[in-house]
């Protein structure tokens, strides 16, 4: 209950900051949310007891000590979500922003909408190809995201 009270207040914060002054008095106040919950935050850490005993050193044990590590395997996925997924939201940042301004948004509005739209669709692609498990599949899931930039490229390549 007194999670539900913490978060309605924090929310009638926002809502008075922005009623107040707009995105400004939503940045000012969840400034001050952060720098509170960061000064709770190290306080508890700094009030609170060592632990009784060290943590354990042992390893974790997911792997069999002879399972074979798949290296290649796992340079590729991560390249595949890191490089490829990042590519591919840049180029459907480049598909919004062409969007946008096709639109009439003003130019520097479409600017932001694109910069805007690169980590929300890198984390929406990184966890689609992490939880594909076939690799065509994730060639596909970042192809098609490429597609995105076709037609806002498209004008240049025809120069």
């Amino acid at each position: 209950m007194i999670n539900a009270a913490g978060w309605g207040a924090l929310a009638a914060a926002v809502l008075c900051g922005a009623a107040a002054a707009g995105a400004w008095g939503v940045a000012v106040v969840s400034l001050w949310a952060m720098a509170a919950g960061c000064a709770l935050l190290a306080w508890a850490g700094f009030a609170s007891q060592p632990a009784p005993t060290r943590a354990s050193s042992r390893r974790a044990g997911v792997l069999p000590a002879n399972a074979p590590l798949r290296l290649g395997g796992r340079v590729l996925t991560f390249l595949l979500v890191a490089v490829l997924a990042m590519a591919s939201s840049i180029a459907i940042a480049l598909g919004v922003r062409w969007t946008a301004l096709l639109c009439g948004a003003a130019e520097g509005n479409a600017t932001v909408l694109a910069l805007f739209a690169v980590p929300l669709t890198w984390t929406l692609l990184a966890y689609a190809l992490l939880m594909t498990d076939s690799r065509k599949r994730q060639f596909a899931i970042a192809g098609g995201a490429m597609l995105a930039a076709f037609p806002a490229l498209l004008p240049g390549a025809m120069a």
